[in-house]
């Protein structure tokens, strides 16, 4: 079976060399920049004070599997506000009352505005979302525009999955390739999609297209009631204690000059948008076949709103969609430190609660070495736990020539360094030597005429369960399964699990938009949009 090596490096290379973060390669320029001043003004003084001060940033940005210090007081500080605002609790905006904190003493004014705070039109992590199309019977198109980011697109479709049984290492091989392919596509100056994001949900078992089959099947003459009543009896019991898998892909397409003036050619306004979306959908769908992901279907905006609705309680069956809210299939929801708690009347009429927390798969943390197209397996189908869970995986596509000089630069910084430990006599640093073998990898699979593209990828993983104890207990498996798959630890995101858990939803949030380059940025804005009359 063909092997990709993994890990050993985790983003680009800083000022200052190595992989280090924004915020400490900001804070020591900042800290040159003042110390210069002071060190010219108080002399020994102000030497002492920069000393101080970078040992400080230093310290603060640290990185560690619970993040670095920066960020943890950092998270804290947010975590305060929310609870201060109220707004670590969510209801649906058409479930307030009339005439909330309108009257009453300054106190009692403070707290009704806190209780107003938690009525808002979406939950964390999914602000600003809405439907271009949502039609029965259409693919339904969401149209995000959150605060602070770049508007998209985004249509989720439903997927078989590649491997259905047994299949030789030939067919998992030819598998892989399928999907490097599919990636490919987007990779084109050309492409209006950019960014695919991959879903799988372990769900409890829904007997509902099993019954559906036994009813077709049953003779009803010919069977009698207590073999009807025994036999629903077992299917709902292995429905109860089994797990299923459903798969999604989720495609983006960012709202840019581009595809702005692509739509245009097509029709007037929202009008052209839908025409380019019809035909978008169907040569994406067919990428998605060619990649061996079986049977592919465009979700409805109902179905999606089912889905939605299921990932915040998982007893309502993902499939139904016979009484969900379109517009807004959001539950209710307080946050705890490590957790989200959704409580909502489930599809028996009782009161429920389910317990989530998401986690992001830090690319630092994984093990570098070779590892085949089964890498994810131990927190999938080998998994012996019946742990309802969500992973997510998002791949961003990045042009082959921005790729490629981002990889040689990094090989560059990299030689450099490793070049100045040895001149200084000390042991070179081996994670050094692990990322110059990764950038080399890089650089190598980026040749010309190679007909591969760079990327950018984030991996976040939920899970949930109907108790605090549970989730306690999922916890821990699913942080062992993780280490089983090569991941040295979870980041578990502690303090924001509410718009953490929408990272695992098919909406395709949750992940930065890659850096794009001075130089990249300078050819897009050269090449233009295109001419709208052009064809």
């Amino acid at each position: 079976m063909q092997t990709r090596v993994l890990g050993g490096e985790g983003g680009r290379r800083g000022f200052f060399g190595g992989t280090h973060s924004k915020a400490r390669t900001a804070g020591l320029i900042l800290v040159a920049i003042v110390g210069a001043v002071l060190v010219i003004a108080l002399q020994g003084t102000g030497l002492i004070i920069t000393l101080v001060a970078s040992a400080v940033v230093y310290v603060a940005t640290i990185r560690t599997h619970r993040g670095s210090p920066l960020v943890r007081w950092q998270r804290s500080r947010g975590w305060k506000e929310r609870q201060r605002t109220g707004t670590d609790r969510f209801a649906p905006v058409g479930t307030r009352p009339d005439g909330l904190g309108e009257t009453g003493s300054r106190k009692e004014r403070k707290a009704a505005a806190r209780v107003w705070n938690a009525y808002r039109d979406w939950p964390d992590g999914a602000e600003g979302m809405h439907w271009l199309q949502r039609g029965r019977g259409e693919p339904g198109i969401l149209w995000h525009v959150p605060t602070g980011e770049d508007a998209y697109l985004s249509v989720a479709f439903a997927l078989e999955g590649q491997i259905r049984g047994i299949q030789s290492d030939r067919f998992l091989d030819a598998a892989m390739t399928a999907i490097g392919d599919l990636l490919a596509r987007y990779g084109s100056p050309s492409a209006l999609p950019n960014r695919v994001q991959f879903v799988t949900r372990v769900v409890p078992v829904d007997s509902a297209y099993h019954e559906e089959w036994v009813w077709e099947q049953l003779d009803q003459t010919a069977a009698s009631e207590a073999l009807v009543a025994s036999y629903d009896e077992v299917v709902r019991l292995v429905s109860r204690s089994g797990l299923m898998q459903r798969h999604y892909a989720v495609i983006r397409w960012p709202v840019t000059p581009t595809f702005l003036a692509a739509a245009a050619r097509r029709g007037p306004a929202q009008a052209g948008w839908r025409a380019l979306m019809r035909a978008e959908i169907e040569s994406v769908r067919s990428h998605l076949v060619t990649a061996k992901l079986g049977e592919v279907k465009a979700v409805t905006a109902a179905q999606l709103a089912a889905v939605l609705r299921h990932m915040q309680q998982p007893s309502w069956p993902i499939d139904h969609v016979a009484d969900v809210d379109v517009n807004a299939p959001w539950l209710p929801s307080h946050d705890e430190l490590s957790a989200t708690i959704n409580t909502a009347v489930g599809p028996d009429g009782q009161e429920e609660q389910w317990w989530h927390r998401t986690a992001l798969l830090p690319i630092e943390s994984f093990e570098t070495g070779p590892r085949t197209s089964l890498w994810l397996a131990p927190m999938l189908s080998r998994m012996p736990h019946p742990i309802v869970r969500t992973l997510s995986l998002q791949t961003e596509v990045i042009p082959a020539a921005d790729a490629r000089q981002a990889a040689r630069m990094d090989v560059t910084t990299d030689l450099a360094d490793l070049a100045a430990q040895r001149e200084k006599g000390v042991l070179t640093s081996e994670e050094l030597a692990a990322g110059l073998t990764a950038a080399r990898a890089r650089l190598d699979d980026l040749r010309p005429g190679s007909g591969h593209h760079g990327a950018g990828w984030a991996g976040h993983v939920t899970i949930s369960a109907r108790s605090r104890a549970a989730l306690i207990d999922a916890t821990a498996k699913i942080t062992e399964a993780a280490g089983n798959a090569g991941v040295s630890s979870l980041e578990w995101l502690d303090t924001q699990q509410a718009a953490a858990a929408a990272c695992t939803w098919p909406i395709a949030r949750g992940m930065r938009p890659v850096d794009r380059s001075a130089s990249s940025a300078l050819r897009g804005l050269l090449a233009g949009a295109g001419s709208k009359d052009a064809i």
